[in-house]
């Protein structure tokens, strides 16, 4: 088993590349799984999970009870039921970004400019203008660190305007085969924004 994750923020095409990625037959793609799911996963060459960089998984912190128990107390979530927590003291996921990588895990990251994250993240996400620049600019740091390490980047910029081009540099980079109709057909499998075409976006 091999073990990828794909790790960008919040409004950055995470989910959509996901889609895309999850139509791989060698592909076991799981969305946001914040356990240890990505590591019982048989019957396909890789194991994909994608993550929100420091609102979900951080570089080396980790989820616990005490941190659950102040995201959920600094945003009055006190319902059985957990709502969307727009303040993230603590990460989600019970493994780091360096959990991942002592696994032997390598790393797709996806970003887009601070401008049209923050804004997008204000108007889906509800976020305030300094907790949306706050996480971008926390998710950036790590993001950074994975591209300098080696990741595979690209921009939702990229992804958007080139979907075919960027599809197959991330099947070379898992050593898998392009299935070009099977893979842009992702938009359609995409249940948070299904779409039957991908929307192109200026530089």
């Amino acid at each position: 088993m091999k073990l990828f994750v794909v790790i960008g923020l919040q409004r950055t095409g995470t989910t959509l590349l996901s889609s895309m990625l999850g139509r791989h037959p060698e592909i076991n793609m799981l969305f946001e799984s914040v356990s240890k799911d990505s590591l019982k996963l048989i019957g396909k060459k890789w194991n994909g999970n994608k993550l929100l960089a420091h609102r979900q998984i951080r570089q080396t912190q980790r989820a616990s009870k005490f941190g659950y128990f102040i995201n959920r107390f600094v945003n009055f979530d006190f319902k059985p039921k957990n709502r969307h927590h727009l303040i993230r003291p603590f990460p989600t996921s019970i493994m780091s970004v360096e959990d991942y990588k002592k696994l032997g895990a390598i790393f797709i990251t996806i970003e887009r400019d601070k401008k049209s994250s923050v804004s997008s993240m204000k108007k889906r996400a509800g976020q305030s203008e300094k907790q949306a620049s706050y996480e971008w600019e926390k998710g950036m740091k790590i993001i950074n660190n994975l591209k300098a390490e080696g990741a595979y980047s690209l921009t939702f910029v990229d992804l958007v305007n080139h979907p075919e081009q960027i599809l197959k540099e991330i099947c070379d980079f898992l050593e898998i085969d392009f299935l070009k109709e099977r893979m842009l057909e992702g938009p359609k499998y995409n249940f948070v924004y299904p779409q039957d075409t991908i929307v192109k976006k200026e530089a």
